[in-house]
């Protein structure tokens, strides 16, 4: 199951494109101070937009996906016990079953 972004994980892919964004940054201010003034300008802006999408969409009621994720995870947890419980037999290590009636 793919990691899930409502974790907060340090593996979140958003991490990652923010800092290629920082990188490309630093290399266009290294290029020339008023590219790099416009490009922080951008970058800035997109950093506030983020941020008040962030605060506005914090708070609220559980989603759908929120309530499908941690049902998927009480029945990966569920199966895990269930498999810890009961071992598990191949084919040939199983008893033979009697032979049944017509």
């Amino acid at each position: 199951m793919p990691t899930s972004t409502d974790d907060g994980a340090w593996l979140d892919p958003k991490w990652l494109v923010i800092g290629f964004a920082l990188a490309a940054y630093g290399l266009i201010a290294s290029y020339d101070w008023r590219l790099g003034l416009a490009a922080g300008a951008l970058l800035g802006l997109a950093g506030l937009t983020w941020l008040a999408l962030a605060l506005h969409y914090r708070a609220g009621p559980p989603t759908a996906r929120s309530r499908l994720v941690e049902l998927a995870r009480q029945q990966m947890r569920n199966r895990r016990l269930a498999a810890a419980r009961v071992p598990v037999r191949s084919g040939a290590q199983q008893p033979p079953q009697p032979p049944q009636r017509p």
